[in-house]
């Protein structure tokens, strides 16, 4: 394949030198919000995508048409422009979603509109033209483009790929050898036709692979994967749930990011960094907390395991609805235990519990669970509403599995709290949703202070352990995890984290 000029592949601030995509100061302008709002309707599954323009108050395609058009002349302000991978991710779903049925493809509106400004649309750059489908002929900018090129053929019909073909596209994102309107056209694609497992396996294959995992001298060892844009509504008690944990002898990794869009909530990160700990520990140094049984669990950031899938986090924001990764990155594994290995993970969207124990299951993991908790975290919330059936997931719905002897042996069904002497009308929010508040909240119940952050942590810890296996039964679990408490054992635990931390 011959290597394009400079000046033949051009796309809003990125472009073509040889076979490298270089990027300009300032990468990712705007984004523009009315061309956000309009993705966040188009950009999604063939069965929750609303058209635009189809009733009063929507958003106008002949609007968000001239918007881009506009930004690719220049002619709107850096804060109101249509960056490229907006761009990109809203051409992608209006292509896909032509295989969509009458209620979710394209509406009149949108047909009127991309027939009204088809002849300018004709005139963009080379990347955008072809994923409406007018560049037949283009093939990217060097290798790595090459390879997302080829994807997106089959992807924008609703057509799905190999493992070995999402590893190598992923791959050249990582690398930095791809333009932001086609990363974005890709990683929206695959959410929109609804990854399968094979898919997913390569999203969590791309960022770290299997032989990464580093061993360490613990008997058992637990994962858990938080959603990575963080807490938003409920307390969050992750990191306290892990010092009660080590308590017990049982250690535990935490892993995330500082803040991810779209919701840029409370993450663990940020807890960690309001109680004064270091939050960027090297791998090697994290090990070493893990086994030492006075710490006994560690947090790892992604700029630390995984320093090109965080560079790509700005991204998000652009495409607007969370790409496959925000699925994939809960179920990472970077350490792997003497003895017995598990992992915990929460979802939201039905369907998502399969994929990930798939990916759990891969690992070859001791025991795994999904849980349906509170804004798609793995904790249960103190109240259990209305019960799951057979087509819904209620908040406090757990799935998985744990190894009984040589078998597998799986468990499904709703946590109740009431059943354990956790009654409350509503789930409780805190009256302050931030980092130094939970941090507050958290130390205060490490304490022994009474209160529903306390009944989170224990009903976390005692429920989780037991359906794992940890715990003979439910009740065992809650008084373990309200006994390490109580006697300032968990306290402990955490305090020399921090102090180790920083050392």
């Amino acid at each position: 394949m011959s290597k394009p000029s400079v000046s033949l592949v051009k796309s809003g601030r990125f472009h073509c030198k040889g076979s490298k995509i270089v990027s300009e100061p300032d990468p990712y302008p705007g984004p523009n919000e009315e061309v956000l709002e309009a993705q966040v309707r188009v950009c999604t599954g063939p069965h929750q995508s609303r058209p635009l323009g189809k009733k009063e108050g929507d958003p106008d395609p002949k609007r968000i048409l001239e918007l881009i058009l506009a930004s690719l002349k220049g002619a709107l302000p850096g804060t109101a422009q249509v960056s490229p991978a907006q761009m990109g991710a809203f051409f992608a779903a209006m292509s896909i979603r032509r295989t969509f049925g009458t209620q979710t493809g394209w509406s009149a509106a949108e047909l009127e509109a991309f027939d009204r400004y088809g002849a300018a649309l004709s005139k963009m750059p080379e990347d955008l033209r072809f994923l409406l489908g007018m560049a037949p002929d283009f093939v990217g900018c060097g290798t790595g483009e090459a390879r997302v090129v080829a994807a997106l053929r089959s992807v924008l019909p609703g057509g799905h790929l190999s493992y070995e073909e999402v590893r190598a596209v992923l791959g050249a994102m990582l690398a930095g050898q791809v333009r932001p309107a086609l990363m974005a056209a890709f990683l929206i694609g695959q959410r929109m036709n609804i990854e399968n497992e094979e898919e997913a396996r390569a999203h969590l294959d791309a960022v770290r692979y299997p032989q990464q995992v580093l061993r360490v001298q613990a008997d058992s060892l637990l994962h858990f994967g938080q959603p990575f844009d963080g807490a938003a509504r409920y307390f969050r008690p992750t990191l306290f749930v892990a010092a009660v944990r080590a308590a017990l002898g049982r250690a535990t990794v935490l892993h995330g990011v500082d803040e991810m869009p779209p919701k840029r909530g409370v993450t663990e990160e940020g807890v960690l960094a309001a109680l004064g700990a270091r939050v960027d520990l090297p791998l090697a140094t994290a090990a070493r907390c893990i086994e030492d049984p006075t710490i006994g669990f560690a947090y790892v950031s992604q700029r630390e395991y995984a320093p090109g899938a965080y560079a790509l986090r700005h991204l998000r924001t652009h495409i607007a609805k969370r790409p496959p990764w925000a699925t994939t990155e809960k179920a990472q594994r970077l350490f792997v235990g003497a003895a017995w290995n598990g992992m915990v993970t929460g979802f939201y969207h039905a369907g998502y519990e399969d994929k990930l124990l798939g990916l759990m299951r891969n690992r070859g993991l001791d025991a795994g669970l999904v849980i349906k908790g509170e804004e798609g975290s793995s904790h249960y919330g103190l109240r259990l509403g209305k019960p799951s059936d057979a087509r819904r997931r209620a908040i406090n719905y757990v799935q998985g599995f744990r190894r009984v002897g040589s078998r597998l042996e799986p468990v499904a069904g709703d946590v109740d709290p009431a059943e354990y002497g956790f009654c409350y009308e509503q789930s409780p929010r805190p009256a302050e949703v931030s980092a130094r508040a939970f941090a507050a909240m958290g130390l205060a119940a490490l304490k022994g202070a009474q209160g529903h952050v306390y009944d989170r942590i224990a009903l976390n810890v005692g429920l989780t352990d037991y359906y794992l296996g940890l715990s003979a039964s439910a009740e065992e679990g809650l008084a373990a995890a309200r006994e390490a408490m109580d006697s300032g054992r968990a306290l402990a635990h955490l305090e020399r984290y921090i102090k180790r931390s920083g050392d």
